[in-house]
């Protein structure tokens, strides 16, 4: 809780200890509940991969249809950003269709 009150005390000074710009700054709701998670975030990103769609299954090359069975995540997707990406959103590509995966395999 101490952390969440300094970070944003700093927030209402529009200033952060890290350096954010003002427009990136916004409070936390201090009543929580927080959940916490390691991230080791990499500096690379595949612009190629199997296709997927919103529900993770991997689609056929031939027919853009789900193959039975089959799922996919992070690095081994491709074509969720487009023909382009902006940088830092591998992890994010990993986490949510990661989960997405999960609850469709369960």
């Amino acid at each position: 809780k101490e952390t969440v009150k300094k970070y944003n005390e700093g927030v209402k000074a529009k200033k952060d200890e890290f350096g954010k710009q003002e427009s990136a700054l916004s409070e936390i709701n201090e009543a929580g509940p927080f959940y916490v998670i390691r991230l080791s975030p990499k500096p690379h990103h595949t612009m190629g991969g199997l296709k997927i769609n919103t529900k993770a299954e991997v689609l056929s090359s031939k027919t853009n249809k789900p193959i039975p069975g089959l799922w996919a995540a992070g690095e081994i997707t491709g074509g969720t950003h487009g023909a382009s990406r902006l940088g830092t959103v591998a992890i994010t590509d990993c986490i949510v269709f990661g989960m997405i995966a999960g609850e469709q395999i369960a």
